[in-house]
């Protein structure tokens, strides 16, 4: 664990652009270490293992990508040097256990009218997402989709698009793991029970760093208004309320979905992600291992849908936390087929399970404090 500890460390300093999927011929492991700021010494027995699982998940990479019944394709990433044993424990969405039941549920009229594209990330009026964040070393990929859906539901009441603290929400939501791992609904309903979600200048996300995923590895939670000195009525330090959260219903229904993203907004999902660690661009599909495809275990947040004319594939638009390094510049397209996949049960649908619940936060503008 020690080793994917420095592995991921290194990844977030890492601003390298990698080559694409179609330039990796010839491409090796000394050029891979130069692209992601790695600093295995040569010859050393980390860098050895390092090259190893490197080559065997470039073979995995090539192999897919030579495959064109495939819709999507692989690449180099932060992640190419990382088993998948260390990739699976890198995903920490856990769900929340005793939570208040949700205080709206949306539920799709029969026949509604959507459009037959949407897309979240062109809404200009008002823009409703913030960049792409980076979860770095810590498992709190729930609290980043929790407080991007904040984001954007208050941009929407207000016209105002805040960038608010993910560490407030990781360190302070205690029934939570912090860096161990959470539940989008339980970050709302914490932040219920408080007087706000502050902005990120104001409470910075510290734990992008964090020496392990864990609770014990998480920063402690603080008052961050006692951080300031009064200067009068100059500064101010505006929050973002919750007085509930919502969910859609029925779930597990991509006309719901499709109803809800169009005339609601974007959602916070929680996503099986283990097919996801080399993934490049293309509209993903399950890859037929009920593992993989069905162990729900990343907390992400879905923007829209659209279709692909070239590829003749419907998606799913999910925002991802992995940095915009990542991904089609950290975003990722789930297949949509006309019938959705279900596991066994048919209790998780949807690519990668995308569908098995959909939740969103209904926000307020907090009276702005002064300090």
């Amino acid at each position: 664990m020690r080793s994917l500890i420095v592995t991921a460390l290194l990844a977030v300093a890492s601003m390298a652009a990698s080559p694409k999927w179609h330039q990796l011929d010839g491409y090796t492991f000394d050029q891979f270490i130069v692209d992601q700021g790695r600093r295995y010494e040569s010859g050393s027995a980390e860098y050895k293992k390092r090259k190893a699982i490197f080559e065997e998940n470039m073979k995995e990479i090539r192999t897919h990508n030579a495959d064109n019944s495939w819709s999507y394709k692989k690449g180099v990433n932060q992640f190419t040097d990382v088993t998948k044993e260390e990739f699976r424990a890198y995903n920490r969405y856990e769900k929340a256990k005793n939570l208040p039941p949700p205080t709206e549920v949306h539920k799709a009229e029969p026949g509604a009218t959507v459009p037959p594209t949407k897309d979240w990330r062109l809404a200009t009026n008002p823009r409703v997402l913030t960049a792409i964040k980076n979860q770095g070393m810590c498992g709190n990929c729930w609290a980043h989709s929790a407080t991007e859906s904040m984001e954007a539901y208050f941009a929407m009441l207000t016209g105002q698009l805040p960038v608010l603290s993910t560490q407030q929400i990781t360190s302070c939501t205690s029934f939570m793991n912090g860096c161990g791992g959470g539940d989008a609904t339980a970050a709302w309903v914490y932040v219920n029970s408080t007087e706000g979600l502050t902005s990120e200048w104001a409470y910075p996300f510290v734990d992008i760093f964090a020496a392990s995923m864990s609770k014990g590895a998480t920063s402690p939670c603080k008052d961050i208004s006692k951080e300031f000195k009064p200067f009068n009525w100059v500064n101010m330090l505006s929050e973002v309320g919750i007085e509930g959260y919502g969910t859609v219903s029925p779930s597990n229904n991509a006309d719901a979905a499709k109803e809800a993203l169009a005339n609601k907004g974007p959602m916070s999902i929680s996503v099986a992600s283990l097919g996801w660690q080399f993934y490049e661009s293309g509209i993903y599909q399950n890859n037929g291992n009920s593992t993989d495809d069905w162990q729900i275990d990343h907390a992400v947040q879905m923007v829209g849908y659209g279709t692909d004319e070239a590829a003749g594939k419907n998606y799913w638009i999910v925002r991802n936390s992995w940095s915009t390094l990542w991904g089609e510049e950290g975003f990722i397209r789930l297949d949509r087929p006309a019938k959705e996949p279900c596991n066994f049960f048919g209790s998780i649908c949807g690519t990668a399970g995308c569908l098995n619940g959909l939740n969103y936060p209904k926000v307020f503008q907090q009276k702005t404090k002064h300090f």
